[in-house]
């Protein structure tokens, strides 16, 4: 049974985002756990009967929510989990239990991918967990998975297994795997990485950029119209490369593309 989980603050956001894991995941043998996490931003103020109140009110809209996706998907096992904790390192926590398959997360209409890493809930953990996280732009529909992008660096990932987690949704969406390097020169390291997905039967396309990593996947996406990029978190791998440019990303990366981070 593929087991999700997908933090919730009752926004338009995360709404969206649990649209898309089920939809994402969609199967009988599929079980999501809708977190809700309340008095993250706890106070001396927040006393015992306040912390009453907001998890009763956290309670009544759970409810309303699972009431509706549960009608719609009858055949999904959804479990409600409320809690009373900081929301980063509750939801990192859980998702280093193993427990979880991946973690979906909804960004607030963070377009920019500074804003899923800097300072957001989301980007807070991205960095802390191990488990898988798909990141769901704000207001992005769920598409057809007819192509992803992998996006990697000289020195794309140490072993197969760290592609699993998008091994298995290519699979099950029959999706073109393409493996985009954005470099000044081929590299003999990504052909040796590309054999540890040869099941995959990835395409290659190497962008020779302007030296403005940022910029060059933005405008590569833009021509691309993948549905899913998947970005891999390593000390010196490509998404480290993104998030210690100078360039303003915000600026120069409004993909509206989800994104899968994966962890090496």
């Amino acid at each position: 049974m593929k087991k999700i989980l997908v933090p919730v603050d009752f926004s338009d956001a995360s709404s969206n985002a649990l649209s898309y894991a089920i939809q994402l995941f969609e199967t009988p043998a599929l079980e999501i756990t809708v977190l809700h996490i309340y008095g993250a931003r706890s106070t001396a103020l927040l006393m015992k009967n306040i912390d009453g109140v907001l998890e009763k009110d956290a309670k009544r809209r759970m409810d309303e929510l699972l009431g509706s996706v549960q009608k719609e998907y009858p055949d999904i096992t959804f479990r409600p989990k409320i809690i009373k904790s900081y929301a980063v390192s509750a939801i990192s926590a859980l998702g280093d239990t193993g427990n979880y398959d991946f973690i979906v997360m909804g960004t607030k209409g963070a377009s920019g991918l500074k804003e899923v890493f800097m300072g957001s809930v989301a980007g807070g953990v991205v960095s802390k967990t191990s488990a898988p996280v798909i990141v769901v732009p704000d207001g992005h529909a769920f598409r057809p998975l007819e192509r992803i992008v992998l996006a990697v660096s000289d020195n794309p990932f140490s072993d197969a297994k760290v592609v699993d987690p998008l091994r298995q949704i290519a699979t099950k969406h029959e999706s073109k795997i393409k493996v985009l390097h954005i470099a000044d020169k081929k590299t003999p390291q990504i052909e040796k990485a590309l054999s540890a997905i040869e099941d995959l039967n990835p395409s290659v396309d190497y962008a020779f950029g302007t030296g403005d990593t940022n910029k060059d996947l933005n405008d590569y996406l833009m021509k691309d119209f993948s549905g899913l990029v998947c970005l891999i978190r390593s000390k010196k791998g490509f998404l480290d490369r993104l998030l210690n440019e100078s360039v303003t990303l915000k600026q120069t990366f409004n993909s509206p593309v989800p994104l899968l981070i994966l962890h090496d």
